[in-house]
C-alpha cells in the first residue's frame, strides 16, 4: 500500500478542471518556475512604460465612453488593467463591481505564472469579492473569474482559434513576448475580423523570425508594411521600442468605427 499523500500531491495528479479552490493554492507551492517567470518579474524598463502609455491613453473614458470590454495577456501584477481600471472606473477598489462596464478577459500559459497573479485578478481585493471557475472550453486546461475579470490557463494562439465565442470583445492586446510568424499574423486576422469590433493592438518581439517569415517581411517592404497588408483599418500608432530586447507595437482600428464617429 502506498503512503498517505498531501493535498498538494493529490492535487498535482488531477487536471486542473477538477481542482477546488484550496487544491489550486495547494498546486502553487509545488510549481517550479519556468523562464517566463524570470522575464515577467523583470522591472518595465521607459520604453516599455511608454508603450503601455500610448494603449491606455486609446481607452480613457473620453477617448472611449462607455462599455469596455478587453481581452489582454496580464503580467504578474495586471498593471495594465489595473491602471485602465483607475482611469475608467474611479474608486473601482471600493465597489463590488465596475460602474461603467469595464470587464477583463485575460490569459496566461506559463503555469507558475498564472497562479501567481491569480491572486492578483482584480475584483478580488474589491467589497464582497468572489473568484469562481468558468465552464470548460475546449483551448484551456482551466479559467476563473471575478466580477471585474476572467482568466484562462491557456495558449493564446488556441484561444483566438477559438471559433464560439458569441460576443467578442471591444478591444484587444495581444502582448507577446516572442515574435510573429506568418501563421500567427493570418490567425490574429481571422480573429480580428469576427471577434474584434473595434481595435486591435499587437506587441512582439521584433527578433528571431522564422526564414518563412523574414522573406514575407522582406516582401512587403518590413515589419510595419507586413502588419499593414494583413490588419486594415486606421493605424493609431506603429512604433519600436527596446525592453531588454527589440520589440515592435502596433495599434489599429476599423474602418466601420470610424464611420461610427464621423457620423455622430
Amino acid at each position: 500500500m502506498g503512503g498517505v499523500r498531501s493535498i498538494g500531491q493529490v492535487a498535482y495528479s488531477k487536471p486542473l478542471a477538477r481542482c477546488g479552490m484550496e487544491e489550486l493554492a495547494a498546486r502553487q507551492r509545488a510549481i517550479q518556475p519556468r523562464g517566463g517567470v524570470v522575464f515577467a518579474r523583470n522591472a518595465d524598463g521607459e520604453q516599455k512604460t511608454a508603450a503601455r502609455e500610448l494603449v491606455l491613453d486609446l481607452f480613457t473614458p473620453e477617448r472611449w465612453p462607455g462599455r469596455l470590454h478587453m481581452l489582454t495577456m496580464p503580467g504578474l501584477q495586471w498593471r495594465f488593467e489595473r491602471k485602465l481600471l483607475a482611469t475608467r472606473e474611479a474608486g473601482w477598489m471600493r465597489r463590488r463591481a465596475p460602474q461603467q462596464g469595464t470587464y477583463f478577459t485575460a490569459c496566461e500559459n506559463d503555469r507558475a505564472i498564472f497562479f501567481a497573479s491569480v491572486s492578483q485578478m482584480p475584483g478580488l481585493q474589491t467589497p464582497h469579492s468572489e473568484l469562481k471557475q468558468i465552464r470548460p472550453f475546449p483551448f484551456a486546461e482551466m479559467g476563473v473569474k471575478t466580477r471585474y475579470s476572467s482568466f484562462f490557463f491557456a495558449n493564446m494562439d488556441d484561444l483566438i482559434s477559438h471559433d464560439g465565442w458569441s460576443d467578442g470583445w471591444d478591444a484587444v492586446w495581444l502582448d507577446y513576448t516572442g515574435p510573429l510568424t506568418v501563421e500567427r499574423l493570418i490567425l490574429i486576422r481571422q480573429f480580428y475580423h469576427r471577434y474584434v469590433s473595434s481595435t486591435l493592438i499587437v506587441t512582439s518581439l521584433k527578433a528571431r523570425f522564422s526564414q518563412h517569415t523574414v522573406r514575407a517581411i522582406a516582401k512587403a517592404g518590413g515589419h510595419s508594411q507586413w502588419l499593414r497588408q494583413y490588419l486594415d483599418g486606421e493605424v493609431l500608432h506603429d512604433l519600436e521600442y527596446f525592453d531588454t530586447s527589440p520589440m515592435a507595437q502596433f495599434a489599429v482600428r476599423k474602418r466601420s468605427e470610424i464611420q461610427k464617429e464621423t457620423t455622430r
